[in-house]
Formats: structure tokens, C-alpha cells, sequence
């Protein structure tokens, strides 16, 4: 019977079941914890296959139903297209990993399994080669994919790429509508010593954010032709059309305004994590009664509550590293509020220090290498509970 996909919560519930490994560094204390303060947004991957599979098992029917509103509906009638297939992810401990085991698993009743070169193919079993993290990759022939999930740009420079014979196959907001994605996080023990500084370094993101925002809206405008000379800046070797077909898949966010608490969405898609991730521990383990106690110390909405109330900007400046995964075009907010000036205007002065992962994030944060950073929301969650960064 067909699994409808569904949205917001319970689509992140669904999409983090699974996952169990994460980059943790053992014998810190407290104040290695991070604190969320803002989301930077949603949706934004992609699912590509072999052009030659697709023709082979029955075309985008055979693989799901189009419902026509958007969303996509994949069930055990879909098995036969999607069984035996190998597909490349970024890494054990990315978002696009485990949405790939939610539809295999949850959705089709398949096994999930990695490939190696000795792997005997069943069609009841889809498998995976967790290495393949850019477009670069996926096109060598290194491995024998069939298809793969990946982040923007890279998904597109994939399906657009004259080589590999690879095209588009479904969109990650056609399956998990409203995900959550990256997230903004903090050192702790930085801002809870250094609020005004925090409170100014969010308030210069959100206004890169809210530009992007009115860019994407009119893509006739200067704005909208700067944006896409920024991402062009900030990425490698990517077309103009590969960027914008890339931002168009993208929902650029940093809360909701609109609410009592900006970010009660963001808590509400943490505790889901928390309850979903197959880990070590759990948020009883750290002493917290249940997964919201434990989402409503994770996400401090102060911060952005400040900022949405509005921050004096300053002459005075102060330095900060900021961790980012390099030519992500999820993270294009940060960018832009640097390059159009919005930090030095808070008095604050940004260093850039590039990851490849939100695990190395996570771990910058940790290492106090770094003071903010953006990472996907459950590499964020997962370590917090593995490494017992934070206690009720």
C-alpha cells in the first residue's frame, strides 16, 4: 500500500530515521556544546539517475506518482523500479543519505545496504557508496552508480553535465516537503559571553537572507543578477544556468516572524530528530524529560527575537570565524551579507573557514576553531547527543 509523503515534522521524523554515525569528539565538556539561533533554509537536494536505467524500468511513472500538487508519492508498487540499484550519497551523516533510506526503506520495503566492489545485487535491496559528495565524483566512473542524491549546485551540475549520462529524477521538496535543512548555529560559551556580538552577527545573516529572498523574487532585477555573480564567486566552474536552476530548488529561510517564538518550527523538527536518530543515546541519557525539553535548549529563539525587534548597528568591530561547507549554495546567505557589507555595518568582521561537511562543522564548533557555523540540522542534533555536549 502507498506511504503518502508527507510535510514539516513528520516528514523530518521520517527522513532521519536510521542514522547512527557522526563525527564526535570525546572528553569535551559542557562548553563545547553549540546552540542553534536560526534556520538558513529547506529543501534544495536532488535525486539523479542513469538516463539508460530510467528508460529501462519504466520512466518517472515506474519510480513514483506524481500527485500534481507538488509531492510525489513512492510505494511498494515502485519496488521493482528502484530494487537493485546503486546510488551515491555525500556521507553516512548527511541529510540526502537517510532521505535515501527513508524512501528505500519506509516508503518501498526495500533493504538499504553499501556497495562494495565484491556486492552481490538483489532486487530487493537498494545500495549505496557513501563518498560521492560533488559532481566531480559522480561523473568520474569511479563507482558503478546508478543514480545518487546530492546538495545543490552539484545536483544540477550532475543532470545538466554532457557527460556521466545522468539526468533528474525527483527533487527533495517533491518527497519531504518543508524539511529541515541547515541551520545556524553558535559556540555556547561564546555567546553567552559575547550576546550583543551574537545579537549583531545574526542580525547582518538575516538581512542576507531577507535579500535573497526579494532577489529570487524578481528575477529581472540587478539584485537578482548580482546573486547569481555572488553564488557563481563562491562555487567552481558552474554555469550561470546550473546556479540559477540550482536557487530556483532552494527556500533561503531564517525563521518565521510571524510567531510568538520565530523558530518554534525549527524546535518542533528537532525533537523530531531527537526521537528519530538511531543513536547511542538518547536525550534521556543527557537528563531531559523528553525530546521537546531537549529541542528548547538546543534552539535559543532570544537571539533572533532580539533581532527581529531590531539591533543598532555599530562602528566598533569584532572578528569571528564562521565554519561553512565549501561551494554550498545552501549557505549563499552568508555570503551575501558579507559581500554587500551587511556584517561590517553590525561591526562585525567575518573569517571563513571551509568544511566539507556539516560534520566538520560540528566538529569546528566543538574544537572552538570556530564560533558560528552552518550545518545541516541532523548532523547538529546527532552529535549533540552522541557526544553528550549538553545536559538538562
Amino acid at each position: 500500500m502507498d506511504k503518502k509523503i508527507i510535510v514539516a515534522a513528520v516528514a523530518v521524523i521520517l527522513v532521519v530515521a536510521g542514522l547512527g554515525i557522526y563525527a564526535a569528539v570525546s572528553g569535551k565538556e559542557k562548553d563545547s556544546s553549540y546552540t542553534l539561533l536560526a534556520v538558513a533554509n529547506s529543501e534544495g537536494s536532488g535525486l539523479y539517475i542513469k538516463e539508460s536505467i530510467l528508460s529501462e524500468r519504466g520512466g518517472l511513472s515506474a519510480f513514483y506518482t506524481d500527485n500534481r500538487d507538488g509531492t510525489y508519492t513512492i510505494g511498494e508498487n515502485n519496488a521493482a523500479a528502484w530494487g537493485g540499484l546503486i546510488f551515491g550519497t555525500p556521507g553516512m551523516t548527511a541529510i540526502q543519505h537517510v532521505q535515501l533510506r527513508t524512501v528505500v526503506e519506509d516508503y518501498l520495503g526495500l533493504g538499504y545496504a553499501p556497495y562494495q566492489e565484491s556486492t552481490q545485487v538483489n532486487s530487493q535491496t537498494v545500495y549505496y557508496v557513501a563518498s560521492v559528495a560533488n559532481a566531480t565524483t559522480a561523473l568520474s566512473g569511479t563507482f558503478p552508480l546508478d543514480g545518487g542524491i546530492l546538495w545543490q549546485p552539484q545536483h544540477q551540475a550532475i543532470v545538466d553535465s554532457d557527460t556521466g549520462g545522468f539526468t533528474h529524477l525527483a527533487l527533495t521538496n517533491n518527497l519531504f516537503p518543508g524539511h529541515t535543512c541547515c541551520v545556524v548555529a553558535g559556540s555556547t560559551s561564546f555567546m553567552n559571553s559575547n550576546k550583543e556580538v551574537t545579537e549583531r552577527f545574526l542580525a547582518a545573516y538575516v538581512e542576507g537572507a531577507l535579500w535573497v529572498q526579494a532577489a529570487l523574487a524578481d528575477k529581472g532585477s540587478d539584485d537578482y543578477k548580482r546573486l547569481v555573480e555572488i553564488c557563481r564567486d563562491k562555487t567552481s566552474g558552474l554555469s550561470d544556468e546550473v546556479i540559477e536552476e540550482s536557487l530556483s530548488t532552494i527556500t533561503y529561510l531564517y525563521g518565521n516572524p510571524g510567531q510568538a517564538d520565530p523558530l518554534a518550527g525549527l524546535k518542533a523538527d528537532i525533537a523530531g530528530l531527537a526521537d528519530s536518530l538511531q543513536l547511542n543515546r538518547s536525550v534521556n541519557d543527557l537528563g531531559f524529560s523528553d525530546s521537546a525539553a531537549f529541542a528548547d535548549r538546543l534552539v535559543d529563539s532570544t537571539y533572533l527575537k532580539t533581532v527581529l525587534d531590531g539591533v543598532e548597528k555599530t562602528d566598533s568591530k569584532t572578528k569571528v570565524a564562521v565554519a561553512v561547507i565549501t561551494g554550498d549554495l545552501h549557505q549563499i546567505a552568508l555570503h551575501v551579507a558579507a559581500e554587500n557589507g551587511y556584517f561590517g555595518e553590525y561591526g562585525i568582521e567575518i573569517e571563513l573557514a571551509g568544511t566539507t561537511n556539516g560534520a566538520g562543522v560540528a566538529l569546528a564548533l566543538q574544537n572552538k576553531t570556530v564560533v558560528f557555523g552552518l550545518l545541516g540540522a541532523p548532523p547538529a542534533v546527532g552529535t549533540t547527543i552522541e557526544s553528550e555536549l549538553i545536559k538538562a
